[in-house]
Parts: structure tokens; C-alpha cells; sequence
């Protein structure tokens, strides 16, 4: 019996032939990123507390298109006292945590495609 390879250059390439498998491995695809992002979110948060609790607590993973994951703050800005708050935010909390948490992501995503293709016959 021959091996069956697959293999995927970028997310549309993934998306695409996700979409020929099945129209919700796509759904799981992204529900698997999300659930990675928390993991980015929550170290973020952590980071973030000995600056601002409260603007700590707004950091939530979002999708923004097919496999485009971002953490954000989802407060909006209120004084505008502090220009360079958004940057701080950056630099302190999100920036660090995105590299601390970037193997567990790619070792996650790994091991929800290969149960995705052994699900699915690959």
C-alpha cells in the first residue's frame, strides 16, 4: 500500500483543501487557533497586570479571516493621556508572550492537523 502525502505551501492552500475534505474542518482549524491564542492572551495578561489590571484583562484572541489569528485589546482607549499606551502594550505584554507561547502553538496546530488527517483518511 502506497503512502499518501499531503502537502500545503499557506493558508489557502489549507483552506482549500480542508474545504475538499469537508466545509467544517475549517470551523475546527480556526476553533484550534483559538484556543491556542487564549494560551497567548492569558500570558499577555499576566505580563500586563503590574501596568494595569484592568487593560490586562482585555486581551482576547479573535479570527480575522481563514487561520489569521490576533490577540488584541478589545477596550478602547479612554483618557488618551498616554500616547504610547498601545505600544507599551505591545512591547511588555503581547510581543513576549506571542514568542513564549509560539512552540506550544505550532506543536498544538501539529497535532490538530494530524488527528484532522487520520479523522479523515490520511
Amino acid at each position: 500500500m502506497a503512502a499518501e502525502t499531503v502537502r500545503v505551501k499557506g493558508l489557502r492552500e489549507l483552506n482549500a483543501a480542508l474545504h475538499r475534505i469537508d466545509r467544517d474542518l475549517g470551523k475546527e482549524l480556526d476553533k484550534g487557533l483559538l484556543e491556542a491564542g487564549m494560551l497567548i492572551a492569558q500570558n499577555a495578561r499576566n505580563r500586563f497586570g503590574v501596568y494595569d489590571q484592568k487593560s490586562a484583562m482585555g486581551f482576547r484572541p479573535r479570527m480575522r479571516g481563514f487561520g489569521r489569528l490576533v490577540v488584541e485589546q478589545r477596550y478602547r482607549k479612554t483618557t488618551g493621556q498616554h500616547p504610547e499606551f498601545g505600544s507599551l502594550q505591545m512591547r511588555k505584554a503581547l510581543l513576549p508572550a506571542r514568542s513564549d507561547e509560539e512552540p506550544a502553538l505550532v506543536a498544538g496546530l501539529e497535532l490538530m492537523l494530524d488527528r484532522l488527517g487520520s479523522e479523515n483518511g490520511f
